[in-house]
């Protein structure tokens, strides 16, 4: 998006802010992540390094403590792309724009917004830490209820809008929903769920509808460390309407398991089950047996793809903010055994969050 095309939506912005905001917003939000994979020995993933940095700059309108409205800019870059003279100055430039209503229980937005509005515990299965970088925006409508009584306990739902009908396109959409009860005793319990229609590449249309399930209950209790115990049930309904009618549903458990302090963390999760990604290979016609590959089909980690019937995942590293939460750091190593052989993955990130607020104009009848 150039500065021409941005000036006028500024321009509205602080129009709106003279007549009846009381803040004017100026933020930025920047993270750069490192990950090194080293998966020689697995067969459900392939090796390759990741190293991009984001940085999204915003400006917008607060008023009466709980609207706003932001508009701002996603500009992302792969290092060591378009090294050559003459190429794009940058990997990818995208709009941010929405309104969000905030109070102490209800959170909504409708827009374009960053995926970090998101708080619930949807898993690995579900979304990759490579499709929360990289996807980093939703496209349509979110909300959200926070219990009175506790902040961790919560529903909300979101469509984030992928892709239009059109000549270079087909249509895909999300459904994503999530939620979480919590005891006074830690315990816990909660799910999240995702909803995917993708009417396919344009080069073999085969229309997909991909479900998944992770429902899941646990136990988070401190002492000398602190410790998160949860075991999830996945199910992952699905069916290629075109290639292979019928419906597929493949499930499985994992346990998940984590001890933390000092910003040090150990974490484990085992999933023990079917295949949740069948349809990442579709055979397009029975005669000639003629596959074609559906990407973009699964925003979880390929590994979920196994049919060796067990994967495990061992993060061992360091988290830590600074400078009062405006810096953070994520630094560690992964392990990956898939039941074919073991791969690692080594992963530092770095992000920083910085926002203003202005008072701007003279208190209106409604603030006072």
């Amino acid at each position: 998006m150039s500065l021409k095309k941005l000036l006028p939506v500024l321009l509205v912005l602080f129009t709106l802010g003279t007549l009846r905001a009381q803040e004017l917003i100026v933020g930025g939000e920047f993270a750069t992540r490192f990950d090194n994979r080293e998966y020689s020995g697995n067969t459900f993933d392939v090796s390759q390094t990741l190293f991009s940095a984001r940085l999204t700059p915003y400006l917008g309108i607060e008023w009466q403590q709980k609207n706003r409205l932001i508009v701002g800019v996603e500009m992302l870059q792969h290092f060591g792309q378009h090294t050559g003279e003459g190429d794009a100055f940058l990997s990818d430039v995208k709009p941010v724009m929405y309104y969000q209503f905030r109070t102490r229980k209800v959170h909504a937005a409708a827009g374009i917004f960053t995926r970090d509005q998101l708080m619930g515990d949807y898993g690995h299965a579900i979304f990759s830490d490579s499709t929360t970088f990289y996807h980093s925006r939703l496209a349509g409508f979110m909300g959200r209820y926070i219990s009175a009584e506790r902040d961790n306990t919560f529903v909300e739902a979101a469509i984030d809008w992928e892709g239009m009908q059109g000549v270079d396109s087909r249509e895909k959409f999300r459904i994503v929903t999530a939620g979480r009860y919590t005891l006074e005793s830690g315990f816990y319990f909660g799910y999240g769920f995702s909803m995917l229609h993708f009417a396919g590449a344009l080069n073999n249309k085969n229309v997909t509808d991909n479900m998944i399930l992770n429902a899941h209950l646990g136990w988070t209790f401190k002492t000398k460390f602190e410790y998160d115990l949860k075991a999830r049930f996945l199910m992952a309904p699905q069916r290629a309407r075109t290639a292979k009618p019928g419906w597929a549903t493949p499930c499985g458990a994992e346990i998940d398991f984590s001890i933390s302090r000092w910003g040090l963390k150990l974490e484990n999760e085992l999933y023990l089950g079917e295949n949740l990604q069948p349809y990442l290979d579709i055979v397009s016609n029975p005669d000639t047996g003629a596959t074609f590959r559906q990407e973009g089909l699964y925003a979880g980690e390929r590994f979920y793809s196994t049919t060796e019937h067990i994967y495990n995942r061992t993060w061992l590293g360091y988290t830590q903010s600074f400078f009062k939460n405006t810096v953070s750091v994520d630094a560690g190593i992964l392990f990956h055994y898939d039941g074919t052989g073991l791969g690692t993955s080594q992963q530092v990130k770095l992000s920083v969050s910085l926002e203003r607020l202005f008072r701007i104009g003279g208190r209106s009848k409604a603030d006072i």
